[in-house]
């Protein structure tokens, strides 16, 4: 009877340096992602009327933030908006500057007579003219 020869199988050697460098790149990422899942809720300045069905807020916001209308509610009395902004990734040291940014947001019945509120009932500003 031929006997089989025995295969001792290795494993893959991955060299210390890289285990270290994928650790370090995991922890950053998770850093990362942390950070990021912090909601904000910007201040809006003001908002002005494009049509009587269209309003632009003018909210501020970090250069690399993502800001954008989550909720828009209406009754006879009031339109209640909310904007919530996803900061961006602080890498190094940054400035505190913030950018203006307009959002458009479209009712579905005329603003009317009706008060524009934030989404914690703070009457935001009518700004009469201008970009």
């Amino acid at each position: 009877m031929a006997s089989k020869a025995l295969t001792q199988r290795r494993g893959v050697h991955v060299p210390r340096a890289l285990w270290v460098v994928g650790l370090i790149a995991i922890i950053v990422a998770l850093l990362l992602v942390a950070q990021n899942s912090t909601v904000l809720f910007p201040q809006i300045s003001s908002y002005r009327l494009i049509d009587e069905r269209t309003v632009a807020l003018t909210v501020g916001g970090a250069p690399c933030s993502w800001t954008r209308v989550t909720g828009v509610s209406e009754t006879t009395a009031e339109v209640r908006i909310k904007v919530e902004t996803l900061p961006c990734p602080i890498i190094a040291p940054q400035t505190n500057e913030l950018n203006l940014r307009e959002l458009t947001v479209t009712l579905a019945s005329d603003l009317g007579g009706r008060i524009v509120d934030d989404a914690q009932g703070q009457t935001i500003p009518l700004r009469q003219s201008g970009p």
